[in-house]
């Protein structure tokens, strides 16, 4: 039977399940499919009251849509964007308050901030709002977080000092990517591959071609 990987993928700040690259990453995971050796299921969330995001509704909505049994019983990899990051952390931290074997397969963070520059008073709340990294660590395998960054992201020009937060905080894979800004371009190779690599699609490619 081919196994299936499903994929939730938690929109930046206003976003919602048919912005920037989310329906072309649904798109393309389906197109490698037959390639990597995988079916992928990918759904793009819709997130409630996300135009000003809230973190207890961010929280009970993510595990309305995946509960703790759910991970057990399914391969489950978390795609956020930007403050979908954080949604994802919180989520992931919460429950593993109560059970602390649920977890996730992987989780690609694209465009992850822990500060950002001028922040506004609504984002000054995720920014503050304490997460208890060590349960949310525990919730993805070793060496299944991935972060991508850009050397120009409009909004958190201190991406060394966010890369140093990951590393730190979350012992992340990071990658700094020049050029991508925020990452709301229309499609995303680096995201694709990404979560294809999470997946395990290169684990038996030829090293000079597994990050092409």
């Amino acid at each position: 039977m081919t196994p299936t990987k499903h994929v939730y993928v938690v929109p930046r700040w206003g976003g919602n399940g048919t912005s920037d690259w989310y329906p072309w990453l649904k798109q393309q995971l389906e197109q490698t499919a037959p390639e990597d050796g995988f079916r992928y299921e990918v759904h793009p969330l819709d997130m409630p009251s996300w135009e000003v995001p809230v973190i207890s509704q961010a929280v009970a909505h993510l595990r309305q849509v995946l509960p703790p049994e759910r991970l057990q019983n399914q391969e489950v990899y978390l795609v956020g964007h930007s403050v979908g990051c954080l949604a994802i952390l919180h989520y992931l931290a919460e429950i593993n308050r109560e059970q602390a074997v649920a977890q996730v397969r992987g989780v690609l963070c694209v465009a992850g901030w822990f500060m950002v520059d001028s922040p506004w008073q609504d984002i000054l709340h995720w920014m503050n709002a304490p997460i208890d990294y060590e349960r949310a660590r525990h919730a993805i395998p070793e060496n299944k977080l991935m972060v991508l960054l850009s050397d120009d992201d409009p909004y958190t020009s201190a991406y060394q000092q966010n890369e140093k937060l990951w590393l730190e905080r979350l012992h992340a894979r990071v990658s700094i990517v020049h050029g991508r800004q925020h990452f709301s371009a229309e499609l995303d190779l680096d995201v694709r591959d990404a979560v294809r690599d999470l997946a395990g699609a290169f684990d038996h490619a030829p090293s000079n071609l597994a990050h092409q």
